[in-house]
């Protein structure tokens, strides 16, 4: 029964994701593309970590390049990649909750965990923001959600399946180590808290300290020397975010954030006067904290995903707790307590609903209709730099909007995707025979709209909190190099063009500017070189 009752929401949200046929992205394009871009790595056989660096886990790109496989190289793929993984989220969330609650409650934690995995936009954002950028995070979200109700609330009576729960927990955190280490080590530091205080963990110690030990074995393996290689490289960087970054990052929440602490400050009462035990409060407080810090780590302005369980933690004891009256005194506030949960579904149905009638819209969409991001889907700007460039040179009220603005501008998706289908169409150009690209911007999406191979040795994202690749490295095999006059991220690409301009000159001699970009190559264009 709580197959179906959940599973029909969770093909709902599948349908209203897949149905339209095409992707459509209102914001951060770029770190969508970015996820392609790693994928392209993959298919060309690239290895992670070795020929292109990053502190993100492989997984992230195995996901699109499956897709890839059975879909064909489109933007449409991704989004079966995200079908894929709300599935095996669907699995593993009905056994956990099978095993924990009970029919109403169970059906609402699993469809919560899978239309969060679903849910087109980034979580705390906007509903109508649309995004896919940062799936890794509702991933992660979701699937920490499904480990931390195993671990904290016990199993019904009579529902066997102990040996299974410490399977199904040590997938999800070898998963989030491949996926984005903070929820990997929030994984870990749940079943140490387990180990501590649950007395269904306790039970089975030899078992979930054996697996805890080989997790970490592996993590730390020859096989992902390099994996944490790239992690202690973004570190050094400045890739981790300090104490007052997660301070402020509470702050600005602190509204949303209020049921969570009163739910804390109430069960550590419960706990004072004996009326709960020591699992609630530290559960509680695990919850909210590891959460906090997770999100301080996230490029995500609010929307702590993680807090909904503590409904399902304070529910499981309200249910545990012996009935002396009746009727039950307990069920009207049980029922309240399924509120919060009830309100993250809908907000994630909600997103779904209105990305389904946006992207289906035959008006107010371009639909890029060339090169492997064909079928990608911006909302139109009616003075974009798009239709500029489609005109010829771009509006100089748009050029000395974007020079005032500096680095403060960011482009629209339709101005980002238009900068990009501009240079496709340079690079497509007779005259200019193919070659390796390199891209002076956070990512470096051409080779892969392209359909060529992508220059190894480079950082898969850039940024001021990524190191400086050695010149000789970054460019080793790239016959062009482009400059962004429309950056994504302006002082990032500042800072790599002045490093590396010695290095430009000297063994890149050829210059052409566009509307949007600086072009250089290794050798002088001619109009008479056949493609």
């Amino acid at each position: 029964m709580l197959v179906v009752l959940a599973g029909l929401p969770a093909a709902a949200g599948m349908w209203l994701l897949l149905s339209p046929g095409r992707l459509m992205s209102r914001a951060m394009t770029w770190d969508l593309l970015f996820i392609f871009s790693g994928a392209w790595h993959l298919h060309y056989g690239d290895i992670a970590h070795v020929d292109f660096h990053e502190p993100l886990a492989a997984l992230n790109f195995l996901l699109p390049l499956a897709g890839f496989a059975l879909f064909g190289v489109t933007p449409y793929a991704f989004l079966a990649s995200v079908a894929a993984v709300a599935a095996l989220l669907f699995v593993v969330a009905c056994w956990a909750a099978w095993r924990r609650l009970p029919l109403a409650p169970a059906a609402v934690f699993v469809t919560f965990t899978v239309l969060l995995a679903l849910m087109p936009a980034t979580v705390g954002d906007n509903l109508s923001a649309f995004s896919f950028a940062m799936s890794y995070n509702r991933y992660g979200w979701s699937a920490l959600a499904v480990l931390t109700l195993i671990l904290f609330v016990p199993p019904r009576n009579g529902r066997a399946g102990d040996g299974l729960d410490v399977a199904v927990s040590a997938a999800l955190i070898v998963a989030m180590f491949y996926l984005k280490v903070t929820y990997f080590l929030a994984g870990l530091a749940a079943l140490a808290l387990g180990l501590l205080v649950c007395t269904h963990v306790r039970r089975l110690w030899r078992a979930w300290l054996a697996v805890g030990a080989l997790i970490v074995a592996g993590a730390l393996a020859p096989w992902n020397h390099a994996y944490l290689a790239d992690l202690w490289n973004a570190i050094a960087a400045g890739g981790v975010r300090t104490p007052r970054i997660a301070l402020w990052t509470f702050l600005p929440g602190a509204m949303q954030h209020a049921p969570y602490i009163a739910a804390l400050v109430v069960a550590a009462l419960l706990w004072y006067r004996g009326e709960a035990p020591l699992r609630l409060p530290a559960t509680i407080l695990f919850i909210v904290g590891v959460g906090l810090v997770v999100l301080s780590q996230n490029a995500e302005p609010d929307g702590l995903a993680l807090g909904v369980v503590v409904a399902f933690v304070i529910y499981d004891h309200l249910r545990s707790q012996p009935v002396r009256a009746r009727p039950d005194p307990r069920l009207p506030l049980m029922a309240s307590i399924l509120v919060f949960p009830l309100f993250a579904v809908a907000t994630s149905l909600a997103s779904l609903v209105l990305y389904c009638a946006s992207a289906r819209s035959s008006q107010g969409l371009t639909v890029v209709d060339r090169t492997q991001l064909r079928g990608l889907a911006v909302p139109t700007e009616e003075a974009g730099l798009l239709d500029a460039i489609s005109r010829g040179p771009p509006d100089p009220r748009l050029l000395s909007r974007a020079r005032k603005a500096g680095p403060h501008l960011e482009l629209s998706a339709f101005e980002y995707v238009g900068t990009l289908l501009e240079a496709a169409d340079l690079l497509r150009d007779r005259q200019y025979p193919a070659g390796s690209i390199v891209v002076l911007d956070q990512v470096n999406p051409l080779p892969f709209m392209l359909g060529i191979r992508p220059p190894r040795g480079n950082n898969l994202w850039s940024g001021t909190d990524r190191p400086i690749r050695p010149a000789a490295t970054l460019f080793a095999d790239a016959s062009y190099v482009l400059i962004p006059k429309f950056s994504t991220d302006p002082a990032w690409t500042m800072r790599a063009s002045s490093a590396y301009s010695t290095y430009l000159a000297d063994h890149y001699p050829d210059r052409r500017e566009t509307p949007s970009w600086t072009l250089l190559s290794r050798e002088t264009a001619t109009i008479d070189k056949q493609p």
